[in-house]
């Protein structure tokens, strides 16, 4: 639910979000259907819980311009820096590989593995889609919204639906493994801890482990506020929540560390020892993953005033975020100093991809920016059609991204020569 300005179930109902923070928990959930329904119309588009195409063909890039990739699957936004870019750098130009249309929002980013992209969208389908030809190969329907990001393990796929339930299907068939009912929306994404447990969290502010095999709850925990993230590092999840709290867990279900700062925080990110969370106060935070202590904290807003932020991404030394106020920024991970910051036309509200030496944004001014790491320099822009939806994945030399107007995109680009690096 992926620049991504409070990813989870916030960032996933377009400008509206922070009035709908400011609102009841109990109404969250209805208000998000409704508000994804009417922004469409507009052309935008210790207590836990309980358990109950078309293709157009393009030519290919030789095998030897991509990098192979040398394991089973890809999981960027609950992996610990969650950068998104597996194989070369690319920019213009690009062709448009293939496309799925629908009739609502694409606001999770897809899960890959093997050559195939598994992703939900507000239609309610979840779908396994042939990376290449776009092809659907299976889909199931759901009740409601898909706004949670998947995980992945070698035979099933995991995500949670705006129903409620956290779903595992059989990756070869769709077939249904089990479904749990955690009470209520799941606007979280889903993350696998030590192989063998399911994590994500829910509207009403629990988090939940589920054992993989079975859907079972093993342990739960309300730290409150609509839950955000995960991230995993090892055997140590990390969430955050709307109402500011920052929270870190063993695979135990022992709680490590919980910090309750001002303002939404964004979906965490973890890199290096420490984790990073954006704040709608303007200020992005440092933690220690160990014990939660601040490393640091850099105050972005340029007056006192709101300023949310996507999920801050790391890479290297350095931090990538998009802002409300229409800035992509790029901190030093080490102290928070300011490296470059860019300002486009509207929110940069789903995290950037960061490859080795070049940023992607799916902004709101309904462009794809591509950036150089290093000093901001925009490279290219590429139409999309609708305001940002999910966070852009790339693989192997093609962009996945998700709009708000129902499309979601496969497009090719070309490898950045060397001499540009």
């Amino acid at each position: 639910m992926t620049g991504e300005v409070i990813q989870g179930a916030v960032g996933r109902i377009g400008r509206h979000r922070t009035a709908l923070a400011a609102g009841g928990i109990l109404a969250f959930a209805a208000l998000a259907v409704i508000a994804s329904i009417l922004l469409h119309r507009e052309g935008r588009g210790d207590s836990g819980a309980t358990r109950t195409t078309g293709t157009v063909t393009v030519p290919a890039i030789s095998e030897e311009s991509i990098a192979p990739l040398s394991f089973l699957w890809l999981q960027p936004r609950n992996s610990p820096a969650g950068r998104g870019v597996w194989g070369p750098d690319i920019s213009a130009p690009f062709d448009t590989l293939w496309a799925v249309s629908t009739d609502l929002e694409f606001f999770a980013a897809p899960a890959y593995s093997e050559g195939v992209l598994y992703f939900g969208g507000n239609d309610g389908r979840f779908r396994a889609v042939d990376a290449e030809s776009g092809r659907e190969l299976w889909g199931r329907a759901t009740a409601c919204g898909l706004s949670s990001e998947a995980a992945l393990d070698s035979t099933r796929v995991y995500f949670g639906g705006q129903d409620g339930y956290l779903y595992a299907l059989e990756r070869g068939s769709g077939s249904l493994a089990w479904s749990a009912g955690l009470g209520y929306s799941l606007f979280a994404g889903v993350g696998i801890l030590d192989d063998s447990l399911v994590v994500t969290g829910n509207s009403e502010g629990s988090v939940a482990a589920l054992g993989a095999a079975d859907g079972e709850v093993v342990w739960h925990d309300s730290p409150g506020g609509v839950i955000l993230g995960p991230a995993i590092s090892d055997t140590t999840v990390v969430f955050t929540t709307e109402s500011g709290v920052v929270c870190a867990y063993g695979i135990s279900g022992r709680r490590l560390w919980m910090r309750d700062f001002q303002g939404t925080a964004s979906p965490p990110s973890i890199a290096s020892g420490a984790v990073f969370a954006g704040f709608s106060d303007g200020v992005v935070r440092r933690l220690d993953l160990a014990d939660g202590s601040i490393a640091w904290e850099r105050d972005l807003a340029p007056t006192p005033g709101r300023v949310s932020m996507s999920r801050p991404v790391p890479a290297g030394d350095l931090l990538l975020a998009g802002t409300c106020d229409s800035r992509v920024v790029c901190l030093s991970a080490d102290d928070g100093s300011t490296v470059w910051e860019v300002s486009l036309e509207n929110w940069v509200q789903v995290p950037p991809a960061v490859g080795d030496s070049t940023v992607y944004v799916s902004c709101d001014d309904q462009r794809f920016h591509v950036l150089d790491l290093h000093g901001g320099t925009e490279l290219c822009v590429l139409e999309m059609g609708g305001y940002s939806g999910s966070a852009p994945l790339v693989v192997n030399g093609v962009v996945y991204i998700g709009t708000a107007a129902g499309d979601f995109f496969a497009y090719r680009g070309t490898p950045r020569p060397r001499e540009n690096r």
